[in-house]
């Protein structure tokens, strides 16, 4: 059961989809869509293109992970129809319990839209505000990634190498795709 008090959130197992996928959905948002930007080939990274990658990134994350939260909670309240065999016109989703799964699907959605906004203005400032040229940002972002990849693999019992290497590699590959692309020029 999702907690009320974000701070909590952060701890939770329960949340951690949320967190994991949304922070690093949103690192890759913005390597693919200002890949061009990270390499001095597009637009200057701003305060504005990052609020804009960020915004169209939460957004996204808002959505679908709504959707995914939703489904997920009322596939288990039919579950539970069934196992109690309750008429095949009793809705359990008009109950207290339905409006209970769609509060969850909501908090988690905002979890991980959060992490998503975040995630993908981080590159982008992190571009900002180093010094030296703005390739610098882009290989900040990867090693952020792989940092996330050895965290990640401190959680599972994975190995932190194949994690790390994993998370860094993806990120680079999606960052050649968006250069390729040149979505934001």
């Amino acid at each position: 059961m999702r907690s009320g008090r974000p701070l909590r959130w952060f701890h939770e197992v329960e949340n951690r989809l949320d967190i994991v996928v949304g922070t690093v959905d949103g690192i890759l948002n913005a390597l693919t869509l200002a890949s061009r930007s990270f390499l001095g080939h597009g637009h200057v990274i701003t305060y504005t293109l990052a609020f804009r990658v960020g915004m169209a990134a939460g957004l996204t994350t808002l959505f679908v992970f709504f959707v995914a939260h939703y489904a997920q909670e009322r596939t288990a309240l039919v579950g539970i129809e069934r196992e109690l065999n309750l008429r095949p016109s009793s809705h359990m989703s008009a109950t207290a319990l339905g409006r209970k799964a769609l509060v969850n699907s909501a908090l988690g959605a905002m979890l991980a839209a959060v992490c998503g906004l975040a995630g993908s203005m981080t590159p982008l400032l992190l571009a900002m505000i180093l010094p030296g040229p703005s390739w610098l940002g882009l290989l900040a972002t990867l090693a952020l990634l792989a940092l996330m990849g050895v965290a990640l693999a401190g959680t599972v019992h994975g190995s932190r190498v194949a994690w790390g290497m994993a998370l860094f590699m993806g990120g680079g590959v999606l960052a050649y795709i968006g250069l390729e692309l040149g979505l934001v020029q």
